[in-house]
């Protein structure tokens, strides 16, 4: 079962972690440039054109576990940045992402 997530402007936060991508025809290998609880954005050097459906799994082990997700490319650069809003993801890993950006939140407070 997946939960919809609904756009919402949420805080993001810079971590550099391997994402894993994929737009149905290919499959790529990029980092995080950030993160939040409804989206990411990806350092690609592909170019993938706003509304885009990608299937991504990322992670950054032990402080957040691999997560699955589905999104859609909101905004892109050409070949340099993709911002990628979550569409689905799975409770106990939107949990996980959940606890993940309060832990960050807290880190940049102190």
């Amino acid at each position: 079962m997946s939960t919809l997530l609904a756009p919402k402007p949420a805080p993001r936060f810079n971590a550099s972690m391997l994402v894993v991508f994929s737009n149905g025809e290919a499959s790529y290998i990029a980092e995080t440039k950030n993160v939040s609880n409804t989206g990411l954005c990806i350092c690609s050097k592909q170019v993938l054109p706003v509304g885009t459906q990608l299937h991504i799994v990322f992670g950054m082990p032990p402080e957040l576990p691999r997560l699955s997700t589905e999104g859609i490319v909101r905004w892109s650069q050409r070949g340099k940045e993709v911002g990628v809003e979550f569409t689905y993801i799975s409770p106990r890993d939107h949990q996980s992402l959940l606890e993940f950006v309060i832990s960050q939140r807290r880190e940049e407070q102190v």
